[in-house]
Protein backbone atom coordinates (compact mmCIF):
# COMPACT_ATOMS: atom_id res chain seq x y z
CA UNK A 1 0.00 0.00 0.00
CA UNK A 2 2.80 2.41 0.88
CA UNK A 3 4.62 1.64 -2.36
CA UNK A 4 1.46 2.30 -4.40
CA UNK A 5 0.80 5.55 -2.54
CA UNK A 6 4.41 6.62 -3.08
CA UNK A 7 4.08 6.01 -6.82
CA UNK A 8 0.86 8.04 -6.89
CA UNK A 9 2.58 10.85 -5.00
CA UNK A 10 5.53 10.73 -7.40
CA UNK A 11 3.02 11.16 -10.25
CA UNK A 12 1.36 14.00 -8.31
CA UNK A 13 4.70 15.71 -7.73
CA UNK A 14 5.72 15.32 -11.38
CA UNK A 15 2.36 16.82 -12.37
CA UNK A 16 2.86 19.69 -9.90
CA UNK A 17 6.40 20.23 -11.19
CA UNK A 18 5.19 20.36 -14.80
CA UNK A 19 2.51 22.87 -13.79
CA UNK A 20 5.16 24.97 -12.02
CA UNK A 21 7.44 24.76 -15.07
CA UNK A 22 4.51 25.92 -17.24
CA UNK A 23 4.19 28.94 -14.94
CA UNK A 24 7.89 29.69 -15.40
CA UNK A 25 8.24 28.98 -19.12
CA UNK A 26 4.87 30.26 -20.34
CA UNK A 27 3.41 32.52 -17.65
CA UNK A 28 1.23 34.24 -20.26
CA UNK A 29 -0.86 31.05 -20.60
CA UNK A 30 -1.81 30.85 -16.94
CA UNK A 31 -1.90 34.60 -16.25
CA UNK A 32 -4.00 35.17 -19.36
CA UNK A 33 -6.50 32.50 -18.32
CA UNK A 34 -6.84 33.97 -14.83
CA UNK A 35 -7.11 37.56 -16.08
CA UNK A 36 -9.78 36.61 -18.58
CA UNK A 37 -11.77 34.69 -15.94
CA UNK A 38 -11.60 37.60 -13.48
CA UNK A 39 -12.08 40.57 -15.75
CA UNK A 40 -13.05 39.34 -19.20
CA UNK A 41 -9.90 41.04 -20.56
CA UNK A 42 -6.93 39.43 -22.25
CA UNK A 43 -3.29 40.23 -21.59
CA UNK A 44 -3.05 41.59 -25.12
CA UNK A 45 -5.89 44.05 -24.51
CA UNK A 46 -4.13 45.78 -21.62
CA UNK A 47 -3.12 49.24 -22.84
CA UNK A 48 -0.12 49.70 -20.59
CA UNK A 49 2.59 47.14 -21.46
CA UNK A 50 4.20 47.59 -18.03
CA UNK A 51 1.01 46.37 -16.35
CA UNK A 52 0.80 43.22 -18.46
CA UNK A 53 4.54 42.64 -17.98
CA UNK A 54 4.07 42.92 -14.19
CA UNK A 55 1.33 40.27 -14.28
CA UNK A 56 3.56 37.95 -16.32
CA UNK A 57 6.58 38.48 -14.04
CA UNK A 58 4.47 37.83 -10.92
CA UNK A 59 3.10 34.64 -12.47
CA UNK A 60 6.62 33.47 -13.31
CA UNK A 61 7.67 34.23 -9.71
CA UNK A 62 4.77 32.09 -8.49
CA UNK A 63 6.04 29.29 -10.71
CA UNK A 64 9.50 29.47 -9.14
CA UNK A 65 7.95 29.28 -5.66
CA UNK A 66 5.82 26.31 -6.73
CA UNK A 67 8.84 24.57 -8.24
CA UNK A 68 10.87 24.96 -5.05
CA UNK A 69 7.95 23.55 -3.06
CA UNK A 70 7.85 20.55 -5.41
CA UNK A 71 11.56 19.95 -4.91
CA UNK A 72 11.11 20.09 -1.14
CA UNK A 73 8.18 17.67 -1.33
CA UNK A 74 10.27 15.20 -3.35
CA UNK A 75 12.80 15.22 -0.50
CA UNK A 76 10.03 14.67 2.06
CA UNK A 77 8.63 11.83 -0.06
CA UNK A 78 11.94 9.97 -0.32
CA UNK A 79 13.30 10.75 3.15
CA UNK A 80 10.20 10.28 5.30
CA UNK A 81 7.03 9.25 3.50
CA UNK A 82 8.42 6.09 1.90
CA UNK A 83 9.63 5.04 5.36
CA UNK A 84 6.17 5.51 6.89
CA UNK A 85 7.05 8.47 9.09
CA UNK A 86 4.05 10.45 10.34
CA UNK A 87 5.68 13.87 9.98
CA UNK A 88 6.01 13.23 6.23
CA UNK A 89 2.34 12.20 5.97
CA UNK A 90 1.28 15.39 7.77
CA UNK A 91 3.59 17.44 5.56
CA UNK A 92 1.95 16.14 2.39
CA UNK A 93 -1.55 16.61 3.79
CA UNK A 94 -1.05 20.16 5.08
CA UNK A 95 1.09 21.51 2.24
CA UNK A 96 -1.07 19.78 -0.37
CA UNK A 97 -4.33 21.13 1.00
CA UNK A 98 -2.91 24.63 1.32
CA UNK A 99 -1.50 24.73 -2.20
CA UNK A 100 -3.99 22.67 -4.23
CA UNK A 101 -7.03 23.40 -2.04
CA UNK A 102 -6.57 27.16 -1.97
CA UNK A 103 -5.91 27.20 -5.70
CA UNK A 104 -8.98 25.08 -6.43
CA UNK A 105 -11.27 27.29 -4.33
CA UNK A 106 -9.91 30.43 -5.98
CA UNK A 107 -10.20 29.03 -9.49
CA UNK A 108 -13.78 27.86 -8.89
CA UNK A 109 -14.73 31.28 -7.49
CA UNK A 110 -13.12 33.01 -10.49
CA UNK A 111 -14.48 30.60 -13.08
CA UNK A 112 -11.01 29.93 -14.51
CA UNK A 113 -11.60 26.54 -16.16
CA UNK A 114 -7.98 25.83 -17.22
CA UNK A 115 -6.52 26.37 -13.77
CA UNK A 116 -9.52 24.77 -12.04
CA UNK A 117 -9.01 21.53 -14.00
CA UNK A 118 -5.27 21.54 -13.27
CA UNK A 119 -5.88 22.12 -9.54
CA UNK A 120 -8.58 19.45 -9.47
CA UNK A 121 -6.21 16.88 -10.98
CA UNK A 122 -3.51 17.88 -8.50
CA UNK A 123 -5.68 17.64 -5.40
CA UNK A 124 -7.22 14.31 -6.44
CA UNK A 125 -3.77 12.75 -6.99
CA UNK A 126 -2.57 14.19 -3.69
CA UNK A 127 -5.54 12.96 -1.67
CA UNK A 128 -5.37 9.45 -3.14
CA UNK A 129 -1.64 9.27 -2.44
CA UNK A 130 -2.03 10.56 1.11
CA UNK A 131 -5.13 8.66 2.23
CA UNK A 132 -4.40 5.31 0.58
CA UNK A 133 -1.76 4.35 3.19
CA UNK A 134 -3.31 6.14 6.18
CA UNK A 135 -3.52 2.88 8.21
CA UNK A 136 0.22 2.37 7.81
CA UNK A 137 1.02 5.79 9.22
CA UNK A 138 -1.46 5.59 12.07
CA UNK A 139 -1.44 1.90 12.96
CA UNK A 140 -1.91 1.08 16.62
CA UNK A 141 1.44 0.46 18.25
CA UNK A 142 1.74 -2.84 20.09
CA UNK A 143 2.97 -2.34 23.64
Amino acid sequence: MLKTASIILIIAMVFASLYAILLVVSPQTIAGSTLEARSGKTLESIQDPEVSQTIVVQTRHLGILALTTCIAMFFILFVGFKKGEQWAWWSFLIIGIISWGYGLVMQISEGDMLNMILHLIGIVLLLIGVFLPVKIFFAKKSE
